[in-house]
């Protein structure tokens, strides 16, 4: 029978010192048992700082992808996770453009179409990027709805994935940010 373990339930002596006002740090609980059923949860957070929170998913994706695309070893009977690679390679995309919008205009913008939220960007933004990659424009219009059709290939014929191509635009994105925002980033 599990049981609910919660030595690592947070208390203030141990509530992470760079978490904003009005934060709650739920910590981690670690439910043990054995057979089916039995897992670990994570860190569940709570937080009253969008930007903040918008930016590591932003980076999160793109390590997830990172490791989905280039930490995988060929070998007999290990998957290729192209897809959950190519998914989150473009969710990437989509949050740091999102990003990008926020800081610049101050709004929150929906929808996953890297074309538009490109075009929703301030044109300095959009020349600053075209200067890092010529075809930037094309690679989001090429790309525009890969978040949601990957996700949903199996429902097609057939399916082109760019994931290398778009794993490149989340790096350089995440390189944009980093320089642009470098005060807020830090």
């Amino acid at each position: 029978m599990p049981m609910f373990d919660d030595s690592n339930k947070p208390n203030d002596s141990n509530k992470p010192n760079d978490q904003p006002p009005r934060s709650i740090d739920l910590g981690t609980s670690t439910l043990v048992g054995k057979g089916p059923g039995s897992y670990v949860s994570g860190v569940a957070k709570l937080r009253a700082d969008p930007e903040r929170d918008l930016l590591s998913a932003a980076d999160s994706f793109l390590k997830a992808a990172d490791r989905c695309l280039n930490s995988c070893k060929e070998e007999d009977g290990v998957e290729m996770l192209i897809v959950p690679g190519a998914v989150c390679a473009s969710f990437s995309c989509e949050l740091f453009l999102k990003y990008v919008i926020l800081k610049e205009s101050g709004a929150h913008t929906r929808g996953h179409k890297l074309d538009e939220l490109f075009l929703e960007c301030s044109v300095e933004a959009q020349a600053a990027l075209v200067d890092r990659r010529a075809d930037t424009r094309e690679v989001f219009e090429r790309n525009s709805a890969h978040f949601v059709d990957a996700r949903y290939h199996h429902e097609s014929d057939h399916f082109s994935f760019r994931q290398q191509e778009l794993l490149q635009a989340a790096e350089m994105l995440s390189a944009f940010v980093s320089e642009r925002f470098q005060d807020e980033t830090a």
